[in-house]
């Protein structure tokens, strides 16, 4: 068997076992259901009906028998063939070959729907039938049993041979299929992590502590695995043959320590609030101190088990990986930057910040304040400024109120002996001009109090200055 066949055939049982899942529940007494056989067809591909992309899946033919027994004690056996689309059954066969979906399916999703209809007409049934799972596992059998002889053994030799053995020949005919398994899994997970590697464009160390105390595995809960990377969704297939391709730039991939890689959609729903200029902000402390609020992920994924998001911002050719938890107030992300190959340290003073142990409501303190900021224009440059700390901002932004308040206070300023000498010399708008260029020299050094304290003895000395030099 080739890698390729080797894919179908997990493919197949996988399913088998999902369906068979399902028809445990709904046996009765009266009637049982049975697969006898699964084939796949190939991946039916349509387009995203927002933007454009293009989603595939995998199709199968399952095949079930049906026994029921009358009220009379009579069997009847009836056969039954349904079309998957994934795990999900989208319709059946009436009569000879003439497929019927299900009203749903055919009412609300008829891309798909003529997406099935391109794959099985392109579809030869000698492929179809090459593919099918029992014709697979005769292969395998064939396989393992011409090392076990070692002799060449057809496909049509393994009933009759199974049927002669014992029931020890049959177990020791089992270990060597599993140790085969054992090494082709080795194999492919070697083959996986070079594909990885050569596909990723942006990697995380999943041992990392990200916010002080936690490492980043734990926060997504993701300890199972070593590293986690980001790929182009349209290359996920090169990694995992039966992968879903989701309708977002990028998508996770995560790689155990022993190089065992596996695409992550099914642990991430994608959250379409936010990033890709959607109209929902996201709060972000940068790796270099900075914070801003923005849309500009393009790919945002939210951990089904625990809620946290990551995101990946395309910052000039570099993709920033973040870690988001939403407020409960807003139900806005609030974020860190991963550290990652490309991105410098993250340091432990910034990472704290976003410690766990804080609790919810500090997340919400730290978007309350890069929001301030940003509403004046500004991106805070210290993490002072956005730690949830009323004591320990570098710098504060005026409202028109208060910077008139303290130019009438300067203004107003009375020297030693009760003169208001300022008034006399400078106008409103030079004392505004001088008071807002000495905050922009001594933001983050000094509080607004002492600076207006300076500026009323400096404009007081200079105005005392020019009256006298005037009275000569």
């Amino acid at each position: 068997m080739n890698q390729r066949e080797k894919e179908i055939l997990e493919l197949e049982e996988d399913l088998k076992d999902t369906i068979e899942n399902e028809l445990i529940k709904n046996q009765t007494e009266n009637k049982e259901v049975s697969i006898k056989d699964i084939k796949f067809v190939g991946q039916a591909t349509w387009q995203d009906k927002i933007n454009g992309k293009s989603i595939s899946d995998n199709v199968f033919i399952v095949e079930k028998e049906i026994k029921e027994i009358d009220e009379e004690g009579k069997e009847r056996i009836t056969e039954q063939k349904n079309y998957y689309l994934g795990d999900k059954c989208i319709g059946g066969t009436i009569g000879e070959n003439e497929i019927a979906y299900n009203s749903s399916f055919e009412n609300s999703e008829p891309d798909k729907m003529q997406a099935v209809n391109e794959l099985l007409e392109r579809t030869s049934e000698k492929e179809i039938e090459a593919h099918s799972l029992n014709s697979l596992k005769r292969k395998e059998i064939a396989e393992v049993l011409t090392a076990h002889l070692g002799r060449e053994v057809s496909e049509d030799e393994v009933e009759k041979i199974l049927e002669e053995m014992d029931k020890e020949e049959i177990e020791e005919l089992n270990e060597e299929k599993e140790e085969r398994e054992d090494k082709d899994e080795n194999d492919l997970s070697e083959k996986q992590a070079e594909k990885v590697k050569v596909n990723g464009i942006q990697k995380a160390n999943l041992n990392k502590k990200v916010d002080g105390k936690e490492t980043l595995g734990k926060r997504l809960d993701l300890e199972q695995y070593d590293s986690i990377y980001v790929v182009y969704s349209e290359k996920v297939k090169e990694v995992t043959a039966d992968s879903k391709i989701n309708n977002t730039t990028y998508s996770l991939v995560g790689m155990t320590k022993d190089g065992e890689a596996r695409v992550l959609n099914d642990e991430f729903d994608m959250d379409k609030t936010v990033g890709n200029n959607a109209s929902r902000e996201q709060t972000k402390i940068r790796a270099d101190g900075t914070a801003t609020r923005d849309n500009e992920d393009l790919s945002v994924y939210t951990r089904k088990s625990n809620g946290v998001s990551i995101g990946c911002e395309n910052n000039q050719g570099s993709v920033q990986m973040f870690m988001y938890q939403k407020t409960l107030e807003e139900n806005e992300n609030v974020g860190i930057q991963i550290e990652t190959s490309q991105t410098p340290v993250i340091p432990i003073e910034t990472r704290e910040i976003m410690n766990r142990n804080k609790g919810i409501e500090q997340k919400e303190r730290i978007q309350d304040e890069v929001e301030e900021h940003t509403e004046e224009g500004c991106n805070p440059k210290d993490v002072k400024d956005y730690d949830g700390l009323e004591y320990t901002q570098t710098h504060s932004h005026l409202s028109d109120e208060a910077l008139n308040s303290y130019v009438t206070e300067i203004l107003n300023y009375e020297n030693v002996v009760g003169e208001e000498k300022i008034k006399e010399v400078f106008s409103e708008n030079e004392v505004r001009d001088k008071l807002l260029r000495e905050m922009y020299k001594n933001e983050g050094r000094l509080s607004n109090g002492q600076i207006v304290e300076n500026v009323k003895r400096e404009m007081n000395q200079d105005a005392e200055m020019f009256i006298k030099e005037h009275k000569r």
